[in-house]
């Protein structure tokens, strides 16, 4: 027999066909982040059986002639009679357990029926921190020039340092004009005669003509 083959071709290409048999699928469930325990799980591979009878490409029976150490037409020969033996003993009601694959038998409605090894190759979670890199410089591009991330960060910075300081002046001249004020009205008291203008008026006498 040559399951152990027919099981290696079938784990490099994925799929195989075995004629009155049906179609073995080998389907692959993508990594997947866990970020709650902080890991990535590895990829899910199961097996899926369809009962189509797709026909075996000619470069399956160069690949099996070579495993086999036989020429392609013997191969065609061989799988042909070991497809045509293990539709027979399913037929009889024999249960075939292909090693790596899964269980083979006969259904009510005298189909075949499928189960799929639960023994597939899985592989360990991978642990994922994420790596936070502070003060990483990277270029960003302004214009026609580039500019390293610590340089724009440097000029952005500017006018809002610039801005933050403006109220220091106003308060500076509000303090000096209340001082001004203070001694101004100590000098000339706070009656109205000393804020108002003193200057004597003097009407000017019009020409006689």
């Amino acid at each position: 027999m040559m399951y152990a083959e027919l099981y290696r071709y079938f784990i490099l290409h994925k799929r195989l066909a075995v004629p009155g048999i049906g179609t073995f699928l080998l389907e692959r469930k993508p990594a997947e982040n866990d970020f709650l325990n902080r890991q990535i799980k590895a990829p899910v591979y199961s097996i899926v059986f369809a009962n189509s009878f797709d026909s075996a490409p000619r470069k399956f029976f160069t690949w099996l002639g070579n495993a086999l150490n036989i020429s392609d037409r013997d191969a065609v020969i061989r799988f042909n009679d070991f497809a045509f033996d293990m539709k027979k003993q399913i037929g009889e009601g024999a249960t075939i357990n292909w090693n790596g694959v899964g269980v083979l038998n006969k259904g009510l409605a005298g189909e075949i029926k499928f189960s799929p090894d639960k023994a597939m190759p899985e592989e360990k979670p991978v642990a994922a921190e994420k790596v936070i890199r502070e003060k990483a410089e990277h270029l960003v591009r302004v214009g026609e020039d580039q500019k390293t991330s610590a340089e724009m960060t440097e000029i952005l910075n500017k006018p809002a340092a610039a801005r933050s300081l403006w109220w220091v002046y106003a308060l500076a001249v509000g303090v000096l004009a209340l001082m001004f004020i203070g001694w101004y009205l100590s000098r000339h008291g706070v009656d109205i005669s000393s804020v108002a203008n003193t200057t004597e008026l003097v009407p000017m006498e019009t020409a006689v003509q």
